[in-house]
């Protein structure tokens, strides 16, 4: 045994060198600069860069020296892509807005949720050639295509790596995006060549390890794949859920931590079977580059496979002094490569996540080999340290503390390397032996659904999670709890009564709901609820008791909302009209509560919509809404203001707009206080409520449509609100709300508040005052 190595034959540290970790924080620091498109910010940075490399300079101090270089040439690089992709006839067309024909070589793509409830598929494609405006030209920008409505299922069948042609209509891309443009489909594809032998054997072997996992229940095969190459297509939304309630997440996305967790199974079992010296590394070589073609080679696969390789040589080959420092130098090669990524959450999460395995894993890994084998060490450990080093991040992107997140990790750990190895097995042999691939598919099926009893149980958990600030002070406060324990939990480790008892008191915690600090406010009349991409509002009626306006886009949110609110009973329950991002959740205000009465526009589409609700709400005395209802529960009168005519033909969808101006507008009174609420409607169904509606006047104004564009200023002007509140989910693909509808908003006099940014949004009138209070601050 060497002097670095322990014996376990593990990398002794050396202390950790910060040199390197300054050097990446400079380069990330200029390449998000200059990726902003602001020239303030960039001079300012410029400024400090300069500030810093002539100080070092005059004090002889070579490291700021080299800080204030990296970041000028980091800016400058950051500046000039950033200047790039928008310059030439595919940034002047998208600024236009023109129509054009292209020819692209499409990537892979994802469905997202649409900005109407309906999906849309989002798919980035490398221009071949652009033909618009009279002219022709061979372009290699990359743009971003949409497809929404009837136009999906036509762009879902086309394989990755297939070039085709489509007429689309050019959009301009935010600075901070790393595309030329925008370019939402006009029709369907006509593919002109099919994909080439690498991405059809990609695709052959991805739809074979679905088909190996097929006769498994939906839950474990829907999430083999995710595991396995982040395929998360098929997961139900409440699976998802889930995940995210218990900080499994992870594990189903390309991640550097997850395919760290994959080379770690898969290097314990080249040791079983006796392979050694460098043949150990090639099969972790080559398991690497498996993952990489299975995953399509895109950047964010690359990213990861470059964070576990770093991961990776932190437990095994180097230490953390030589992890950190691997690290490093990887963050500045992927920032230079690809300046976007650093503008990135996940880029942000991947390099967090290696960073707590590099630092903390391996050290915390001996410390528990004294009384656990050493490959149990390493998977309770490794999952342990990435949590805690992203969670201010998790937290400020979801408002949310994981409390069941840590004990999950911890449980889950030893099922994630063989189930995700196992994945693989199965994807390989599902090319030359189907039933072989069937059979090691059903084997990866089981540490899946154990996976899957692990969610369902955590999320299950009345403390599973809870809400936390997302402003700065109550981040650096999570922050340095986060750090205190990293640093204390070496003492916990030594010790294996203390570990079972302090697992024994966060059992205990999770079967107790915990409060949000400040939240609910004790007075609240109106809380707009924190659901994403959709709407559900909750007006106070008395203890315990509320009228639920639309219910969002699944359960578990607005069933969350409600039971931080203490709602148990809904007087009224209203539905604006029938989109998937009104409806999705109406299982979720039923959840443990009685719902006395449902109030509906009469409109029937889409139907799915309404058959959704029919068959949720069955034994629930229905209402039919016209203008001039009026329905109300103790202090609360509920008035029903407008409803555009809508001719029923049965053929509009989820993508219609005729749905949204069909939306029910409504005027909330509550003692003193006046909201108007009305779902999506767009210019039609606003000029309508203007034309027929004398007095709008309000006090609080739910923007239509999530502060989509399609607004009638008119309309916005007319509530005279002083308080505006946007219902949107965080990155959506419709870019909502519009900037434009966001200054027209805050024109008219009214205080703007974001669901996405400030999470549930809460009002009450004391006074002439009215008192705000949201769970995060923005």
């Amino acid at each position: 045994m060497s002097g670095s190595e322990d014996a376990h034959g593990r990398p002794v540290d050396e202390g950790l060198d910060w040199r390197s970790p300054l050097l990446a924080a400079a380069t990330w620091v200029g390449v998000w600069a200059g990726t902003a498109g602001l020239p303030v910010l960039a001079g300012g940075v410029a400024a400090l860069a300069v500030l810093i490399g002539g100080g070092g300079r005059w004090r002889r101090k070579w490291l700021p020296v080299g800080v204030g270089v990296v970041l000028l040439l980091a800016l400058g690089i950051g500046g000039a892509r950033g200047w790039a992709k928008g310059a030439g006839p595919v940034g002047d067309w998208a600024a236009q807005g023109a129509v054009v024909t292209i020819e692209a070589r499409l990537g892979g793509g994802h469905l997202g949720e649409g900005g109407r409830g309906g999906p849309v598929w989002v798919v980035d494609a490398v221009l071949v050639r652009a033909e618009g405006r009279g002219v022709s030209l061979r372009s290699g920008a990359t743009v971003r295509v949409t497809a929404s409505g009837d136009l999906v299922r036509a762009w879902v069948s086309v394989p990755a790596g297939a070039t085709v042609a489509a007429v689309v209509r050019l959009g301009p891309a935010q600075p901070q995006e790393p595309v030329s443009a925008w370019a939402r489909a006009r029709g369907s594809p006509t593919i002109l060549t099919p994909p080439g032998p690498v991405d059809a054997g990609v695709t052959r072997v991805r739809a074979g390890l679905r088909a190996a996992v097929s006769g498994l229940p939906h839950d474990p095969a829907t999430l083999v794949p995710a595991l396995v190459v982040g395929d998360t297509e098929g997961m139900s939304e409440s699976l998802q859920d889930q995940f995210r309630t218990t900080g499994l997440t992870h594990l189903t996305a390309v991640s550097g931590a997850n395919l760290t967790l994959l080379l770690a199974a898969i290097l314990w079992a080249a040791a079983r079977a006796g392979v050694v010296g460098w043949w150990r590394r090639g099969v972790a070589l080559s398991g690497v580059v498996a993952f990489v073609l299975l995953c399509r080679a895109e950047p964010s696969v690359l990213r990861a496979a470059a964070m576990g390789l770093v991961g990776l040589a932190a437990l095994g080959w180097g230490g953390t002094r030589q992890g950190l420092r691997l690290l490093s130098w990887a963050v500045i090669g992927l920032l230079l490569a690809d300046p976007w990524l650093g503008r990135s959450t996940g880029f942000v999460l991947s390099v967090c996540a290696s960073g707590g395995i590099i630092v903390w894993a391996s050290r915390w890994a001996r410390v528990l080999a004294a009384w656990l084998p050493g490959w149990l060490a390493e998977a309770v450990t490794v999952p342990v340290a990435a949590q805690l080093a992203t969670q201010p991040i998790v937290t400020a992107i979801s408002g949310q503390v994981s409390l069941v997140g840590l004990l999950a990790n911890l449980v889950a750990a030893p099922l994630v390397g063989p189930g995700t190895v196992l994945g693989f097995v199965a994807a390989g042999l599902s090319v030359v032996s189907p039933p072989l691939a069937t059979v090691v598919g059903w084997l990866a099926g089981g540490f899946a659904q154990a996976l899957c009893w692990i969610a369902a149980a955590g999320s299950a958990l009345p403390g599973a999670s809870v809400s936390w600030p997302a402003g700065p002070v109550a981040l650096g406060v999570l922050a340095v709890g986060c750090v205190a324990l990293l640093a204390g939990l070496p003492l916990l480790w030594r010790r294996p009564w203390l570990v079972v008892l302090l697992a024994l008191a966060m059992v205990l915690v999770l079967f107790r709901p915990v409060a949000t600090p400040g939240w609910p406010p004790a007075a609240w009349q109106v809380v707009s609820c924190d659901v994403g991409q959709g709407d559900a509002t909750v007006i106070a009626v008395g203890p315990g008791q509320a009228i639920v306006v639309d219910a969002g886009p699944e359960p578990r949110a607005v069933d969350r909302c409600l039971d931080q609110l203490g709602i148990t009973e809904v007087p009224w329950l209203i539905l604006s009209h029938l989109h998937a991002d009104h409806i999705g959740g109406v299982a979720g205000v039923l959840s443990g509560r009685r719902v006395a009465n449902l109030l509906l526009s009469g409109v029937t589409e889409p139907a799915s919509g309404w058959r959704a609700v029919l068959s949720l709400t069955a034994g629930v005395p229905r209402t039919v809404a016209s203008p001039g209802t009026v329905v109300g529960a103790g202090p609360v009168q509920v008035a029903v203001l407008a409803i555009r005519p809508f001719a029923s033909s049965g053929l509009a969808g989820e993508d219609s707009a005729d749905v949204n101006d069909s939306s029910q507008v409504l005027r909330v009174t509550s003692g003193d206080l006046r909201i108007l609420l009305a779902g999506d409607v767009e210019e039609a169904g606003q000029g309508n409520a203007v034309a027929t509606v004398p007095d709008l006047t309000v006090h609080v104004m739910l923007v239509p449509h999530h502060g989509s564009a399609h607004q009638l200023p008119a309309f916005l002007a007319a509530t005279h609100a002083s308080v505006a509140l946007v219902s949107v989910g965080a990155d959506n693909d419709y870019g909502h709300p519009a900037a434009r509808t966001v200054t027209t908003v805050a024109g008219t006099g009214a205080q703007v508040y974001r669901t996405d940014l400030n999470g549930s949004i809460a009002v009450a009138r004391n006074g002439d005052r009215l008192d705000v209070t949201t769970q995060r601050n923005g």
